[in-house]
């Protein structure tokens, strides 16, 4: 499902000058063919730069993703079965990747301080600066819609014909909603139209939450190929970029733009706002995973013209793979950008995560040592994230980033 690795597992690669020291949480990923999920637990690791795990949480089911808070809370999603909600979207007759439910906010000591569920939540979530939390989850289209939607592969809705979409939902630490966004009144089937590759049991399969500065919210849609932005004040889509999938005006028909341009996207991951502070802040950086021409890339994006800024890769095909220059993973996945300009990339599939500097030399490359035998995906990391060694008070009472010299 991803290219092959041949890199010894744990860091292969660090070079002390040019990468960026810090702690990296890495959350072995659980996959969805897990037997008895519910009966087993999960478990989100902090590694430092020489791949020694420096400090772990515990959690009471299947980790699917995690982020670490300044305050030192960590706060997951969990993969939770419930066997009472047998029409539950992501699970058994409408199996979709990404689902998971339960959400979680842990302590330091693993201590649960909050938790939610939702049974259509899926994929990645928030806490944000107020206290609440934003998430993903699912809806059904309703069937005159999906009728209007175009592109996909014909005829792979679910057995029943049911088509899927995406909301976002802010609750308060109550769990009480607050704000809610309804794909299924925003997405236009003229101008979101879901590439020729993908299934149409899903219309976006939006996978990331992303709210800026100015409260509008930046994500990116798998089914589509692209990355939008949502006015949080009217609902609307004010910006796209990416798609590949269009329809041609003049004759009606549903058409593909050579996807070998920079500027489209195949199956993308991680669309965010690279923060404050950072080197290209402002600029969007997301995980194009390459599905069209088996090139994934770390893709920064000025969302003021639409123009490429930097990318981590640019052979594609087999001539790019033969040179060693490609990293390909064709779900999960992600990018950060780093303080001191580096971008750490998570190739999820492969297990890897790999810190590049601008001119892409590799400083800083991990392998997932231990394999999930209950999952279909035994390496995979969905994504993961780099922190500075003063980030929460916490990181003061564990051994340092750097790790020890050998």
């Amino acid at each position: 499902m991803a290219w092959p690795y041949r890199y010894e597992t744990g860091v292969a690669h660090y070079d002390r000058d040019r990468a960026f020291t810090g702690y990296t949480l890495v959350t072995p990923f659980p996959g969805r063919s897990a037997s008895a999920p519910n009966e087993e637990k999960g478990e989100v690791f902090l590694i430092d730069m020489t791949g020694q795990v420096v400090h772990s949480w515990k959690a009471p089911f299947p980790v699917w993703y995690a982020r670490l808070m300044p305050d030192g809370h960590l706060v997951t999603a969990l993969r939770r079965s419930t066997p009472e909600h047998p029409d539950r979207p992501g699970f058994d007759a409408y199996h979709m990747g990404g689902a998971h439910g339960q959400l979680m906010e842990l302590d330091w000591d693993s201590t649960i301080l909050f938790e939610h569920f939702d049974p259509n939540m899926h994929h990645d979530f928030r806490r944000l600066e107020n206290g609440n939390y934003i998430y993903v989850g699912w809806e059904k289209v309703p069937d005159d819609l999906a009728k209007q939607i175009r592109g996909g592969q014909k005829g792979t809705e679910h057995k029943d014909g049911t088509m899927f979409g995406d909301y976002f939902r802010e609750i308060n630490p109550a769990g009480q909603t607050v704000w809610e966004w309804h794909g299924i009144e925003h997405f236009d089937p003229d101008i979101d139209i879901i590439g020729a590759i993908h299934p149409r049991e899903e219309w976006t399969h939006i996978n990331d939450v992303d709210v800026m500065p100015d409260g509008n919210i930046l994500s990116d849609s798998r089914h589509t190929d692209g990355a939008f932005i949502i006015e949080r004040s009217s609902g609307e889509i004010i910006w796209r970029w990416g798609n590949v999938a269009y329809l041609d005006k003049e004759t009606g028909l549903v058409e593909h733009r050579d996807v070998r341009d920079a500027t489209n996207m195949g199956g993308p991951h991680d669309g965010h706002l690279i923060g404050p502070g950072l080197p290209g802040e402002g600029n969007m950086l997301i995980y194009d995973n390459g599905m069209y021409n088996y090139v994934s890339r770390a893709l920064e994006v000025s969302i003021e013209t639409g123009e490429v800024v930097w990318q981590s890769e640019g052979t594609f095909g087999l001539e790019g793979y033969v040179k060693g220059r490609v990293h390909f993973s064709p779900f999960i996945s992600g990018a950060d950008r780093l303080p001191n300009g580096n971008t750490m990339i998570c190739s999820g599939g492969n297990g890897v995560i790999f810190e590049v500097t601008n001119k892409k030399e590799i400083v800083w490359h991990y392998v997932r040592p231990a394999p999930n035998i209950r999952s279909e995906v035994r390496y995979g990391i969905f994504r993961a994230h780099r922190y500075a060694p003063d980030y929460c008070p916490q990181f003061e009472k564990i051994t340092p980033a750097g790790g020890q010299l050998v």
